[in-house]
């Protein structure tokens, strides 16, 4: 579920907690959909993680930001804006050690790359252990995280993203043979999104949302 006009939630269930930050500036994670004048609750293409499912089998994950829609946001409440997605990666050891990344990527909509906007990430890595479930009486197992701005990687202005940073994270996992992941808010148990799993690492995009500022 970062500290900007127009900024990020990925830090997001905590114990105790809401899954939204409280700045107001912050975008709420769990808001995936569209949401403009002509048309609500639309959501924008996502990720077909059943398309490629049957391939991850005995191959290496696949990276989930390839192929993902760059459009759909060119009309809204903001003249600015971009189409909006969470990417992260986890690594589970055999000791329960929980280690990974996660990115909000910003594609520029027409009207910012006009005013010299442009496609950029905004990232933090992870670090926790893996423990029980919360909210997801299906899953298999939650983990709690630590996120840490990674100001290297992070392309986006630095306002965008300057504060957002040694959050806790609660996410409940659910693994499925085939080898899809689901994600979810340990505290609502509201899905987050979904991916692949193999070998303790697990891969996982959400949904697209239109962003404004």
């Amino acid at each position: 579920m970062l500290s900007r006009t127009f900024l990020l939630l990925f830090s997001l269930a905590c114990t105790g907690e809401p899954d939204t930050l409280s700045n107001n500036n912050v975008p709420d994670k769990e808001e995936h959909k569209v949401e403009t004048p002509q048309q609500k609750d639309v959501n924008l293409v996502s990720p077909k993680i059943s398309d490629i499912t049957t391939k991850v089998s005995g191959q290496a994950l696949p990276d989930l930001t390839k192929g993902l829609s760059k459009k759909g946001c060119d009309n809204g409440p903001g003249v600015h804006g971009a189409v909006s997605y969470f990417v992260g990666e986890l690594k589970i050891d055999d000791s329960g050690s929980v280690s990974g990344s996660e990115s909000w990527l910003l594609y520029a909509n027409t009207k910012w790359k006009a005013k010299e906007g442009k496609d950029c990430e905004v990232r933090w890595g992870l670090r926790g252990d893996k423990g029980g479930t919360s909210a997801c009486g299906s899953c298999d197992f939650g983990v709690s995280l630590i996120n840490a701005m990674d100001v290297t990687s992070s392309t986006c202005p630095e306002d965008l993203a300057k504060n957002e940073t040694g959050q806790n994270i609660r996410y409940d996992i659910k693994l499925h043979n085939d080898g899809r992941a689901d994600i979810y808010f340990s505290k609502s148990g509201k899905k987050v999104g979904e991916g692949y799993h193999k070998d303790g690492t697990i891969r996982y995009v959400t949904p697209s949302s239109c962003r404004w500022f």
